[in-house]
């Protein structure tokens, strides 16, 4: 059986074709999310409004300017992208030439001032650069409120300002709300293409079964004819060819998601070891779809593979992988009719992804993967079924 089994396996590995769409379609389909995703993380992502400051005399001896100052340091939470001109001429020059947003200064009796550019009036602007000019607006705002607050007490009671708490406590507000997270990582809708991506390459693993198995038919294979006079029973030979099966498909998939994981940087919740044990699931699921197909009898080779790719595109589509309309269409089946597709093996296993992506615990991903387990047991039944029914008059 040992033998058979390395048979089967080095008999597979030279079979180039079947690395296609197990191996090679994932790998080559990441890369083009890759690409097509970039511009959508780019666009989502935050950059320091572009201001310009005059820093003249006045400037430099008004509060605002440190306020400046500190919003414009460095960091992750850096607000402004501040740059000091000498004069307001030179200052107003770069805002109408749109290198920045806006022009702060400081007047003769130390009350800060903002322009913006005639491109930047209400009614008039983009999005990004609306959002642009209520930052800068905030900002003025903020400090005038602040400071007309700060005088307010000084004229109320002068003693207030020499308790640095009480201050901080007129002006921080307070904290009215907690943030908390509802799911194990911050929901990224670039990840449910990635996760469709596996769960389609996961059932075209089944292309490998396929082969394996009408290698083992006397009618569709010489070498089925030559393993049928063999000494080893079709329990044992199924077993072993099943096994070197369930080990290409696996390969397959570790390989295609190390290289999404390293390569193209898909997020996988840190739960990189769970993802791969569900793959193996996915692989078994995968070679009991292709031993249910392989069996079909009175059915050649290249009619079962082309059944298989009918089957599994039909499946993804229910997962959402063509695009964000048929993503649509996935969720509405999933809201509307969560019993047909909780039927769908595709949605299997991207819900076996979502449920580490999202969920602290592991219960759920026990379920799906029990779930998958279910699908596989059935397909399996359905294949052996189909061979034990199979006789030969002559070989």
């Amino acid at each position: 059986m040992g033998t058979l089994f390395v048979g089967t396996l080095r008999a597979l590995l030279r079979e180039k074709g079947l690395f296609i769409w197990s191996l090679a379609f994932p790998m080559l389909m990441a890369t083009i999310f890759m690409f097509m995703f970039a511009g959508i993380e780019d666009a989502t992502a935050f950059d320091p409004v572009p201001t310009a400051v005059v820093a003249d005399e006045a400037w430099e001896a008004s509060p605002f300017a440190e306020v400046v100052e500190a919003l414009g340091e460095p960091g992750d939470d850096q607000l402004l992208d501040v740059r000091s001109f000498a004069d307001s001429s030179e200052a107003l020059h770069a805002l109408t030439s749109g290198e920045v947003i806006g022009v702060l200064s400081v007047d003769g009796g130390g009350e800060p001032e903002l322009a913006l550019s005639p491109g930047l009036q209400i009614g008039a602007s983009t999005s990004a650069d609306a959002v642009n000019r209520s930052i800068l607006e905030s900002v003025v705002t903020a400090y005038v409120r602040d400071a007309d607050l700060m005088a307010s007490l000084a004229m109320a009671d002068p003693a207030l300002l020499a308790d640095p708490d009480r201050v901080a406590a007129a002006f921080g507000g307070g904290d009215v709300t907690e943030e908390v997270s509802l799911t194990r990582s911050a929901p990224a809708q670039t990840v449910r293409f990635y996760y469709a991506l596996f769960a389609m390459a996961a059932l075209f693993g089944a292309q490998i079964a396929v082969f394996a198995i009408c290698w083992t038919q006397p009618n569709l294979s010489p070498l089925g004819a030559r393993r049928a006079l063999g000494a080893i029973g079709r329990t044992r030979t199924l077993a072993a060819t099943l096994a070197a099966c369930w080990l290409v498909s696996f390969g397959c998939l570790v390989i295609a998601f190390l290289y999404a994981r390293l390569v193209v940087g898909v997020d996988f919740a840190g739960r990189e070891g769970w993802c791969i044990a569900g793959l193996g699931a996915a692989a078994l699921l995968a070679c009991a779809l292709g031993t249910a197909l392989g069996a079909l009898p009175k059915i050649d080779l290249g009619s079962k593979t082309g059944i298989l790719t009918g089957v599994v595109c039909l499946l993804s589509l229910f997962t959402g992988l063509y695009g964000e309309p048929c993503m649509e269409l996935a969720d509405l089946v999933a809201r509307e009719f969560p019993v047909l597709a909780s039927l769908n093996p595709a949605k299997a296993i991207c819900d076996m992804f979502y449920s580490l992506y999202y969920y602290d615990g592991l219960e759920v991903f026990a379920a799906n993967v029990a779930e998958i387990g279910v699908f596989a047991a059935v397909l399996f039944a359905v294949g052996a079924l189909f061979m034990r029914r199979q006789r030969y008059a002559s070989l």
